[in-house]
C-alpha cells in the first residue's frame, strides 16, 4: 500500500509512523514537509521517502498514493489579524492544493481528514465552531467534499477529542496541571468546569492502524463519515487535577478562575462513540487513570 502523510513531524505523525512501519512491513510511505531534513532524521526507514511541499504536485504524481492521511494543521486559539493569513494558508489553501494534485492521480482510494471536537461547540448535531482554527477546519470539509464527488474517491473525517500522552512540543492542559505541582506561584486557570473527553495518543494511533486493516470494508460507510475518537467519558478539568493529586500525592498550585473563559469555549465535549461506523473495529483501550500512570508523573 502506498500511503501519503502530511504533518509527519507533528504530534500525531511522530507517534503514528513508527507504529505503521512496525505493523505493515510492506507499506510505502511518502511524507510532505516544509522541513524535509527534519522528517528524514525522524524516519530513516527504507519504506519512507520525504518530499518538500514546494514540489507537491510532481511528488504526488510520481508516488501515486492509494491512501492519504492529512494530519498537517496549524492549531491555535488566536483570532487576531496576524494569524489570519497563516491559518488560512495552512488549513485551507494547502489542503486544496493537496486535493488538486491528488485529483490528477489514478489510484487514490481514501482520503483521511482530521477535524476537531471544537467544531461541535454545541454538540455533534451540527457544526458550530468555537475558534477561528476550527472554522478553517470546517471550511476545508466543503472543498474535500467537492473534490471527492468530482474525482470519485472515499473520504472520512477523524474527530479526535482531548488527546494527551506521548511526547509533544506543545503543552496541553495536563502539562500545565502537572507543572503547577512544583510551581512556587499559582498557575492561573479558568474555573475548570469544562467537561472533556481525554483520549491517549496510543488509542488514536491504534485507530489509524485499524483503519488500514479495515480497508476492504470502506465501501460500507457513507462518504464523508465522521469517526469520533474519545473514550465516551467526560472529566472536568478540576476532576483531572484531583486525579493528578491523588496519583502524585501532592497538591496542585492552581488559581482556579484566574483567567476568564474564552467567549465561545467548549464546556462539554464527549465523543459519541455509538455513532462510529462498525466497519472499523476500534475502541479505546486506555482509561484516563491508566494514561496518567503511563506518563509516570509520580516519579
Amino acid at each position: 500500500m502506498r500511503l501519503l502523510i502530511t504533518g509527519a513531524t507533528g504530534y500525531f505523525g511522530r507517534h503514528l509512523i513508527p507504529t505503521l512501519l512496525s505493523c505493515y512491513p510492506d507499506i510505502e510511505i511518502m511524507t510532505l514537509n516544509r522541513d524535509v531534513d527534519k522528517a528524514a532524521s525522524l524516519f530513516q526507514q527504507r519504506q519512507c521517502q520525504h518530499r518538500s511541499t514546494h514540489n507537491l504536485c510532481d511528488s504526488i504524481l510520481e508516488f501515486q498514493p492509494e491512501v492519504v492521511f492529512h494530519l498537517a494543521t496549524l492549531s491555535t486559539s488566536r483570532c487576531d489579524d496576524d494569524i489570519i493569513k497563516p491559518i488560512i494558508e495552512a488549513n485551507v489553501t494547502y489542503g486544496i492544493e493537496l486535493l488538486s494534485a491528488l485529483s490528477k492521480t489514478n489510484n487514490l482510494k481514501l482520503f483521511v481528514n482530521v477535524g476537531s471536537f471544537a467544531e461541535y461547540r454545541l454538540g455533534v448535531e451540527q457544526i458550530k465552531d468555537a475558534y477561528l482554527y476550527t472554522a478553517t477546519k470546517s471550511a476545508f470539509r466543503h472543498f474535500l467534499d467537492f473534490y471527492a464527488d468530482s474525482f470519485q474517491f472515499k473520504y472520512l473525517t477523524v474527530v479526535p477529542y482531548t488527546v494527551y500522552g506521548g511526547v509533544d512540543k506543545n503543552k496541553k492542559i495536563i502539562d500545565y496541571i502537572i507543572e503547577s505541582i512544583n510551581s512556587p506561584v499559582p498557575i492561573k486557570m479558568t474555573k475548570g468546569e469544562q467537561c472533556l473527553d481525554f483520549i491517549h495518543i496510543d488509542d488514536v494511533v491504534n485507530f489509524f492502524v485499524q483503519l488500514l486493516k479495515s480497508f476492504s470494508q470502506l465501501e460500507t460507510f457513507s462518504n464523508g463519515a465522521n469517526f469520533y475518537l474519545g473514550t465516551g467519558i467526560g472529566t472536568t478539568i478540576r476532576e483531572l487535577a484531583n486525579q493528578i493529586e491523588l496519583l502524585t500525592n501532592q497538591n496542585c498550585n492552581i488559581r482556579w478562575g484566574g483567567i476568564p473563559y474564552r467567549p465561545l469555549d467548549v464546556m462539554k465535549a464527549i465523543a459519541p462513540l455509538q455513532q462510529n461506523s462498525k466497519a472499523i473495529d476500534w475502541e479505546p483501550k486506555i482509561s484516563l487513570k491508566q494514561g496518567l500512570e503511563m506518563m509516570q508523573i509520580n516519579k
